[in-house]
């Protein structure tokens, strides 16, 4: 077993050979690149709020994505984080609202 003593004295020998080598170099990570939301897009009360208009169930839109052709669709529900359409051959998918403000896809009425 070691005395207070010797120990205080390692102690304070790490300490200075820890201070000779200079700060720790920490390796830092790039800064994490924060998504803007390009659109103004939510839902409220059953409707929902995209670019300055307002849509609501039962309304034809043009969903139009990046790269593809716009589709027409009907709203059939409006959630508070996805909306549910119904395309005119009878397949139904959705949307999230999130996708709508970072701009991966665009409605307008039809």
């Amino acid at each position: 077993m070691l005395q207070d003593l010797d120990i205080l004295e390692d102690w304070t020998t790490i300490r200075k050979a820890m201070a000779t080598l200079g700060p720790h170099r920490v390796k830092t990570e790039p800064p994490v690149k924060l998504e803007k939301h390009l659109h103004s897009a939510r839902s409220e009360e059953g409707r929902l709020y995209y670019d300055g208009e307002w849509y609501i169930r039962g309304q034809t839109i043009c969903i139009d994505k990046k790269d593809e052709c716009p589709t027409s669709a009907i709203i059939t529900t409006i959630n508070h984080d996805e909306v549910w359409f119904k395309r005119p051959d009878g397949s139904k998918s959705k949307l999230y609202i999130s996708q709508l403000q970072k701009g991966k896809y665009s409605i307008k009425h039809s």
